[in-house]
């Protein structure tokens, strides 16, 4: 095997399709020559096995199920490292993150803390989330819980929890939600059009559209997003592809990654990889300090933002409130699984979309004052 194994988690509330589309991105990757390692949900293993919520109350089986979940991740970890495949990924039937969902998120927070974690930690274990919204959301009249014994929700719970679950992952680079604004197929073919893009097949691309926001005003920003201090430094790299490190705080927990981005003729879609040997775009702390001791390009300066990231219309958005030279500039930044998708700009918001202006690129804004 070539590389660190990326982990994928699949999540969302109640009959969101998450066990159909486990099998049928299983079968999708084998075709492309992937050896797939699947992690099975953990809380239905211990609910189903009767170590329920009821029978151990809810903070003592939300801290067994997290400290489970974590041993058996590490075991198909090195499991992956063993495996002589030379392209390997875990999927992950949830993830320990979404403990928050069920918990709440300071409950959760104290817990991990007491334990020894942080919540940028155990975000970072994972390189993708792709949440599937519960069908009680959009597709009521197929909601059902007879395929798992395990849960019990009401369809009003169910909503909640979806709700819940997504908010749990906020913050996370690269978080997809799919909706049901289509049937079931559809639903899948955009979930696996997601993953497609982020290993490689045959190569990950971003697909965003961008929009200036020129009545930017701080209550602006919905109650509940997850602001991250963002920190982006560009390495000596030729043009027209860009080499980056970046520093990323989210409540006090600092994450570093590297990433390799390549044009594709088309504005709105790029090439994004963690390095051109598809390794994981995470690094550590002393990797980072490195990248800009040796390789920082001189010629562009640091990009400083606040990245306010919320849920709406069935999508993350991502607000940037840029900080430093650029003081003044805030961009609204959209992640699309089809590049002709629409984007519903929040009311009262004022904006001019920039997806094809070069000069509010991040690299550009490096180039210059603006």
């Amino acid at each position: 095997m070539v590389g660190t194994p990326p982990v994928v988690v699949v999540t969302g509330g109640p009959c969101g399709g998450k066990s159909t589309f486990m099998v049928r991105v299983r079968e999708r990757l084998e075709k492309f020559g992937y050896h797939v390692l699947v992690v099975s949900e953990t809380a239905t293993e211990l609910i189903t096995a009767g170590a329920s919520p009821a029978v151990l109350g809810l903070g003592r089986f939300q801290e067994r199920l997290l400290q489970y979940s974590l041993t058996r991740e590490q075991h198909y970890r090195e499991i992956a490292e063993a495996v002589p495949a030379e392209k390997v990924v875990i999927l992950c039937d949830r993830g320990v993150v979404d403990c928050a969902a069920y918990m709440g998120m300071e409950r959760y927070k104290r817990m991990i803390l007491e334990l020894g974690y942080s919540h940028g930690d155990l975000m970072s274990r994972y390189d993708l989330v792709i949440h599937l919204v519960t069908a009680a959301n959009g597709a009521e009249e197929y909601y059902t819980l007879a395929n798992n014994s395990a849960r019990q929700e009401s369809p009003e719970q169910a909503r909640l929890l979806d709700a819940e679950t997504a908010s749990a992952w906020l913050g996370h680079p690269h978080h997809i939600v799919v909706d049901n604004s289509t049937d079931f197929a559809g639903k899948m073919t955009r979930a696996l059009r997601a993953l497609s893009r982020k290993l490689h097949m045959p190569e990950p691309t971003e697909i965003e559209r961008k929009f200036l926001v020129r009545n930017f005003r701080p209550e602006m920003i919905p109650s509940g997003a997850v602001a991250s201090s963002i920190t982006q430094d560009y390495l000596v790299c030729p043009l027209p592809n860009e080499r980056r490190v970046r520093m990323r705080v989210t409540d006090g927990d600092p994450a570093y990654t590297y990433t390799e981005k390549e044009p594709t003729g088309d504005p709105t879609t790029r090439i994004e990889r963690g390095d051109s040997t598809g390794k994981k775009a995470q690094i550590s702390q002393e990797q980072y300090r490195q990248y800009l001791a040796n390789e920082r390009d001189p010629e562009l300066s640091t990009i400083e933002k606040v990245r306010h990231s919320f849920p709406y219309d069935g999508k993350i958005y991502e607000l940037d409130v840029y900080r430093g030279r650029h003081a003044g500039l805030v961009v609204l930044e959209v992640e699309l699984q089809d590049r002709d998708e629409g984007v519903l700009i929040p009311e009262g918001w004022e904006v001019l979309e920039v997806t094809e202006d070069e000069r509010y690129k991040n690299r550009q804004l490096a180039a210059a004052v603006f």
